[in-house]
Order: structure tokens, then sequence, then C-alpha cells
């Protein structure tokens, strides 16, 4: 029947979701129990794994699966991280998984992808201001902040359109 195909397809993907998170787990244990990976390389695995559940999940229309894997590629840089402060390089790099949900957020209206990717990034940058913000700082990390929001204005406008809101009701709260 279709709800059995269906809930054996709901089933496929926690699978393949739980698939994704051993490997992040796999990635991190080699680097940081084991020291088998340097932090470079775990790193690019880490975003391998990220970007590969993301083609999965787009392929294969699975929200979950979208969401494991951007929830690790999130986690990558807390995970990994070497206590350097190298906040250019991970404000970089959660642009580029904030683009990653918004060009996913064209693709497919999965809303709570994008409220992964805001409050990840907005909560690990506050996370960061409160233990290291120095004014000095405030030309490198203000651009960032802009191009976030201005990321996750769009994707409130893509989630608009895919559901085809009334102007009204188009804007999105969260």
């Amino acid at each position: 029947s279709a709800t059995n195909a269906a809930r054996r397809l709901a089933y496929a993907y926690t699978l393949q979701g739980a698939g994704v998170a051993v490997l992040y787990l796999s990635i991190f244990s080699a680097y940081r129990l084991y020291g088998l990976l340097t932090p470079q390389w775990a790193f690019v695995l880490l975003a391998v794994v990220c970007a590969a559940a993301a083609a999965l999940a787009l392929l294969q229309n699975a929200a979950a699966l979208a969401f494991i894997g951007f929830a690790g590629g999130y986690a990558a840089p807390i995970l990994l991280s070497t206590g350097s402060n190298a906040i250019g390089s991970l404000l970089a790099y959660y642009l580029l998984l904030n683009v990653g949900v918004v060009v996913l957020a064209y693709a497919r209206a999965w809303r709570a992808l994008n409220l992964l990717g805001f409050f990840a990034s907005f909560g690990v940058l506050s996370l960061w201001m409160a233990q290291h913000y120095q004014p000095s700082d405030y030309t490198q990390v203000q651009p960032f902040v802009l191009l976030y929001f201005a990321l996750y204005v769009l994707a409130a406008l893509f989630y608009a359109l895919r559901h085809r809101l009334a102007a009204r009701v188009a804007v999105d709260a969260t």
C-alpha cells in the first residue's frame, strides 16, 4: 500500500541520515581521538560529507537527510577547533554553508533547514563575540553579518514563493 511504501521510504532516509552521522563521527574520531587525520584533512572530509548529504537529499527530496548533513557541516569547525580563534576562516566557511542552504531553499521549501542555518550561523557568531570580540574585529565581522542576514531574507522569500503565499502573508516572521 501507499502508506507502507511511504514508511519504508522514510525509514530509508533515516538510515541514510544515520550513515551520514556515522561518517561525521568516524572522521571526528580519526582526528580527535586517534590522531589519524590532520585538522585540514578532517575539515575537508567533513565538508565533503556535508556536500554529499545535501546532494543526496536534493536528489531524493529528503529534508531530514539535508538537515542531518548541514547540522554536521555547521558542527564541523566546532568539533575540529584547535582554539586558534581564526574567525575569518570560520565566517567564510559558514558563508559557504549558508549559500548552500539558500540554494536548497530555492530548490525545495525546507523551512527547518533554513532555521538550522540561521541559528547555527548567528548562534556561533554570538558565542564568539561574547568571548573574543574586540572593536578591531568590526571590519572583518560586519560584512559577514550583513551577508548572512541578506541570505536568510532571500531564503525566506524563496520559502514564500515556493508556497505561493499571498503578498500580505509572504513575510516569514522567523
